[in-house]
């Protein structure tokens, strides 16, 4: 399993809504993930520069992870094409 999240390299500052539950899955220079346990589904979030970007929810922490992933790239990929 790939870990996602870099201690050392986390932004300064939680985003103003995250709960206190929720798990740091992803950090880069300018986005961070978090994922949440709601009992029923896991809510994953993404931030750039502490400002929500996009949301959704899973089934379990690692479809979190792998959601993450996958927003991420189209993100990186929509970047390049600006």
């Amino acid at each position: 399993m790939t870990v996602l999240f870099d201690e050392a390299s986390a932004p300064v500052g939680d985003p103003p809504d995250l709960s206190p539950e929720a798990i740091a899955i992803h950090t880069s220079g300018t986005y961070t993930a978090y994922s949440e346990d709601l009992d029923f589904m896991w809510r994953w979030r993404i931030y750039r520069d502490n400002k929500m970007v996009q949301e959704g929810c899973s089934l379990t922490l690692d479809a979190s992870r792998r959601a993450v992933r996958h927003v991420l790239s189209f993100f990186n990929v929509s970047q390049l094409h600006a």
